[in-house]
């Protein structure tokens, strides 16, 4: 399995504990979080692109992303990369936030711009990665149009559900060849 934009291992080493007999790896461009994620205990580490994933073709029977697809500069090449790294069959889990559906992004769009960065400016003196999440959040795709880009990137939905009412989405996906 590959856990490609792991960061300090959060979702690697999940995977480690639910599938101990599993070879799983996680990979991240930058070498502060592998550093994190090893120190935690996540067994293989690769520092790499998503965009140009550093494995062969078909390598991977499962390929996992949480919180990292909205932040690359070329979604279609990353969704190409990976299916491009799974073998036939195999499985692509995304995690994501997802803005909601009008009335509720009225509600979601002012804590998300306006409040959550002046508490975190207050609290951290971090106000500006705050603001980056909230405008990397409202750019990322609409379930339906996300859908529309795993499909040209080979990708077959299998199954999607909301989560955490509906900020954030866990899509299922198989290559299809």
């Amino acid at each position: 399995m590959l856990d490609v934009a792991c960061g300090s291992g959060e979702v690697t080493l999940a995977l480690q504990k639910a599938l101990p007999t599993a070879q799983i790896t996680g990979l991240d461009f930058c070498s502060a979080l592998l550093a994190q994620a090893s120190a935690r205990g996540v067994k293989q580490v690769v520092q790499g692109d998503a965009l140009h994933l550093p494995f062969s073709d078909a390598s991977f029977s499962a390929v996992t992303l949480a919180f990292g697809l909205r932040n690359f500069s070329d979604r279609s090449k990353a969704l190409l990369e990976i299916h491009r790294t799974l073998q036939s069959g195999g499985l692509f889990a995304l995690l994501e936030f997802t803005p909601p559906a009008y009335p509720w992004n009225l509600f979601w769009n002012f804590y998300l711009f306006h409040f959550m960065p002046w508490v975190a400016q207050i609290l951290t003196r971090q106000g500006e990665s705050f603001r980056y999440l909230a405008e990397s959040i409202s750019r990322f795709p609409t379930p339906s149009a996300l859908h529309q880009e795993l499909h040209a990137a080979g990708l077959k939905l299998l199954f999607a559900r909301s989560m955490s009412l509906g900020l954030v989405r866990l899509t299922i996906c198989r290559k299809v060849s």
